[in-house]
């Protein structure tokens, strides 16, 4: 509090000695040569500033250390704590938002210049992959910039639901000229900007009031960036073609993509005001800021309000030769900048593509469709599912791979994992724009499913069963389902997670995340938890994604009494799934599976092949769970009642047998909902002549469950009726 008192303190005292002064300029202190003034520090355990070139009495309006760090080395120890403090304190530089890869040091250097002393100290306690030589402070004060640096031209800034866009036109060389440039040419120029010796970025500031020099004081710093921000260099996943194009944002619906050279940014402001925006760019740190003019600030206030904002549209393809088999399909492509929730940083723009069939009718059931590794948003998922019964495709690509679940809080900033938390950044960005898209379509919310195939089929149930109030149904080809007894991609996890004994916990603040992203372990802590109904496959010889974890999901399945269908065999990662219905398929569902209708879980069908124990070697080499059965879905053959439940039961043409008998427990009710203990009366008619074949008594568990054992079910049909006793 202290601190922030102080540094509210310095601030408006600056006012008035700038409101006299023209000259504003950030000063960069570094220990090696890339700074305004090179070797003014000296960086090791101790991080010595001399900060005589600051003029006496300036002062100082923002203070930022930036530390040398090499990154890759950092990754490793990520859990460790990063804490550097001024002088003989004990208290800790708080980061700088919102990246948090520096540290506020606006307080300590501006007492630092008041006081005539002109050098301050830093003490590096703790900072892995700490590189001392390439530290920079880097001072924002009443002076004159050392250097000349460019400014930037052309800037605009407007607002859009609870999102304000600014684009400016990046500086001299370090603009892109190109009209177009391939993968090949943009990585090249990727690495010659990262070989500069004058590294150049560009800082984004916001005022309630007309830029100036006078003004300033007052800015606040939104964010740093990199140039080539013009480019979508993630449009075609992380193995994109060298001699594919790389697309060009499109910032604004139905106009072209923004011009090369062009630096993009999209801010979420916290509350309702106007607000004007400047960009400076910056050159190894140093900025001037003592001119501003309609090339690098607004000249017009934007009025904001907080939001998430929208996804723009990149392009509409009408009539489409085909899309993933299916004929003539209209693709509406967009991008939306998140920022959190939805991701942990702000201005992260993602791909996201609306695929409609030629025929539907409103409203429509969508599916969520996650890619596998290596693919994009436009396949890697296996099949356009329900395509021929109207559902529109969503799909959008995954960074990072987090396999569909959720990455650190703290991935991509310089705070340590231990101090943070897991969270489903990426299932609530995926639902963020699912409720978009609701309001621009008519979706048919009950009929919402995931599909995907391998890191998709790792991330259609999990995320199928974490918001079972969304998703009715889930396909999922050789997915992971246990992360950490994943034999080849346990590691990949814990990039997004950490390693696996460090135990970071899930958002929920008290489960580790390697246990609530393991769907067995999410099964089993609720039994009463409603689930979609799960369609998946395995392969038996996939030593790579893993048996004994697959396996173990559909003994879960069982043992909690859920809908599933499961599929095994020996095709290794090729192994795919099969939905259940009058005639099993791959492509289409051949049931009517809705969130606001109940279904049955079948489990221990005599008509089961045996998975064995876990190891490759036990049981029938492949094989299947359920798949021969099916139900009458429609609204007319369904009764779910307070007192009353009632479902007719079949055997596929696919079926062994006529015959088979399955425990059938009732789920997904609406109305019947009876109590722990209660007692029922069931009886099991044939379709055929409306003949009892079965009866009995039976009273529900501990969750409310009622489950009926060893149920006669024919290719005929039968007629299973629970009835609550009076």
């Amino acid at each position: 509090m202290k601190r922030a008192v102080a540094a509210i303190a310095l601030v408006l005292f600056g006012l008035a000695r700038i409101a006299v002064s023209e000259d504003v300029a950030t000063l960069s202190f570094s220990a090696g040569r890339q700074g305004a003034l090179p070797g003014t520090i000296k960086a090791g355990e101790t991080i010595e500033v001399n900060l005589s070139a600051i003029p006496k009495n300036a002062e100082v309006l923002r203070a930022i250390l930036r530390p040398g760090r090499d990154e890759r080395e950092a990754h490793n120890r990520r859990d460790k704590p990063v804490r550097v403090t001024v002088g003989g304190s004990e208290e800790a530089l708080p980061f700088l938002p919102p990246r948090f890869s520096a540290f506020d040091a606006t307080t300590e250097v501006a007492k630092a210049v008041k006081s005539g002393i002109g050098r301050i100290a830093f003490a590096v306690v703790s900072l892995p992959g700490y590189r001392p030589s390439e530290t920079r402070l880097d001072v924002t004060c009443a002076a004159k910039a050392k250097n000349e640096i460019p400014r930037v031209k052309g800037i605009r800034a407007w607002h859009r639901a609870g999102q304000t866009f600014i684009t400016w036109t990046e500086v001299g060389q370090f603009a892109d000229p190109s009209d177009d440039l391939t993968f090949r040419e943009w990585k090249a120029r990727r690495q010659k900007l990262q070989a500069e010796t004058k590294q150049v970025r560009y800082r984004i500031y916001r005022n309630a009031e007309p830029f100036s020099a006078a003004s300033f004081a007052k800015a606040e710093l939104v964010d740093e960036v990199s140039p080539l921000t013009c480019w979508n260099a993630d449009y075609y996943g992380i193995d994109p073609k060298d001699d594919a194009k790389v697309p060009r944002y499109v910032v604004e619906d139905r106009q072209e993509p923004v011009a090369p050279g062009t630096g993009i940014y999209a801010h979420n402001p916290k509350q309702r005001g106007k607000a004007y925006y400047a960009v400076s760019a910056t050159v190894n740190g140093e900025e001037d800021l003592s001119t501003f003019d309609a090339g690098n600030a607004s000249q017009v206030a934007v009025n904001e309000k907080p939001g998430q904002g929208e996804p723009v549209l990149q392009r509409l393809l009408k009539g489409e030769k085909e899309f993933q088999y299916v004929s003539s399909p209209t693709l509406h492509y967009f991008v939306r900048w998140e920022a959190p929730p939805n991701c942990n940083l702000p201005s992260s723009p993602y791909d996201y593509l609306i695929a409609a069939p030629p025929k539907y009718h409103d409203p429509v059931p969508v599916g969520l469709h996650l890619h596998c590794w290596g693919a994009n948003l436009n396949g890697g998922y296996g099949w356009w599912y329900n395509a021929s019964q109207g559902a529109v495709l969503i799909a959008t690509n995954q960074i990072p791979y987090d396999w569909w679940t959720g990455y650190h809080e703290n991935r991509g900033t310089w705070k340590s994992w231990s101090e943070g938390e897991v969270r489903d950044y990426t299932q609530t960005r995926i639902l963020s724009f699912l409720d978009w898209a609701g309001t621009k379509h008519k979706i048919d919310r009950s009929r919402i499913f995931t599909a995907g195939s391998s890191m998709g089929g790792a991330g259609s149930p999990n995320f199928g069963i974490r918001y079972a109030d969304r998703i009715a149904w889930v396909v999922s080809w050789v997915g992971v389902h246990d992360p950490a007894r994943s034999p080849q991609f346990k590691g990949s996890y814990e990039e997004v997670y950490g390693l696996l004994d460090w135990k970071i916990k899930y958002q929920d603040g008290r489960t580790p995340a390697f246990d609530y992203f393991n769907d067995e372990w999410y099964l089993r802590r609720d039994p009463a938890h409603e689930t979609p109904l799960i369609c998946f496959s395995n392969g038996k010889n996939d030593g790579a994604i893993g048996w004994p974890q697959a396996r173990d999901f559909w003994r879960a399945l069982q043992d909690t009494r859920r809908p599933h269908v499961f599929v095994w065999g020996q095709a290794g990662h090729g192994q795919r799934a099969i939905l259940p219905g009058p005639q099993p398929g791959e492509r289409e569902l051949g049931l009517d599976v809705r969130l606001d209708r109940t279904l049955p879980a079948f489990t221990r069908c005599s008509l089961d092949d045996n998975p064995g124990n876990g190891d490759p070697g036990d049981g029938d080499p492949k094989g299947q769970s359920n798949l021969y059965l099916y139900w009458d879905s429609d609204d007319g053959a369904i009764t779910d009642e307070a007192d009353k439940w009632a479902l007719t039961l079949r055997l596929n043409q696919k079926a062994p047998k006529s015959e088979c008998t399955v425990d059938v427990t009732p789920r997904r009710c609406r109305q019947f909902k009876p109590k722990a203990g209660a007692r029922m009366r069931w009886t099991n008619t044939a379709s055929a002549d409306a003949r009892e074949i079965q009866s009995g008594d039976v009273s529900a568990d501990q969750w409310g469950l009622v489950t009926i054992s060893q149920v006669r079910v024919s290719t005929g049909g039968n007629r299973l009726t629970i009835t609550i006793a009076p």
